[in-house]
């Protein structure tokens, strides 16, 4: 009987030394351009990586809208994290072209700050991922047709948001000028 206790020890001990080894995850981080935002995970022995002298450009279509106002829209977030995994894998920040398009449900996060708090009551939890997005070079668009739609204008934006004729003419001219499209 101590003959089976001591064995039902000793394999509880094996398999949890076994079960921490294999549950400590790879955690992700960020930077090295947005410190406090974007994190991602790194990956060893890729099999692609982009070629770092070509130019990556891409456009965020961004039209889904996160339910509770208190809380970012983690698709604008995307946009950090492109930077961050690409830049940490050896592309230059310089060979990074993006663009965002808001339209749809997203109107909402291009709101001022206190028209926003009027409509919402809570702070625009996006304020901060827009301007550092407009500070590292994104050109940050609002279709103009869902603007309106919702009865905005543009003296209700955030500075850093352009007003575009519609979502549908900023894809298809960044798209004419060799963006990725990005979708979610």
């Amino acid at each position: 009987m101590q003959h089976k206790f001591q064995y039902l020890l000793f394999s509880i001990l094996i398999l949890t030394q076994v079960t921490l080894s294999y549950g400590q995850k790879n955690k992700p981080t960020t930077g090295p351009v947005f410190d406090t935002i974007g994190a991602v995970f790194s990956i060893d022995n890729l099999d692609f990586i982009p070629d770092p002298s070509q130019e990556l450009k891409a456009i965020f279509d961004v039209d889904r809208k996160q339910t509770n106002p208190s809380k970012i829209n983690s698709i604008i977030s995307s946009l950090h994290r492109y930077y961050n995994m690409h830049v940490r894998y050896g592309i230059p920040k310089n060979k990074i072209r993006l663009a965002l398009v808001l339209h749809g449900s997203s109107t909402k996060d291009a709101l001022s700050s206190s028209v926003y708090k009027e409509k919402f009551k809570v702070d625009n939890p996006n304020k901060n991922l827009i301007k550092s997005l407009s500070d590292a070079g994104v050109e940050v668009f609002l279709c103009g047709q869902s603007m309106s739609y919702s009865g905005y204008n543009k003296a209700d934006l955030l500075p850093e948001v352009k007003v575009a004729l519609s979502a549908m003419s900023v894809l298809t001219v960044y798209q004419m000028k060799n963006y990725s499209l990005i979708k979610f």
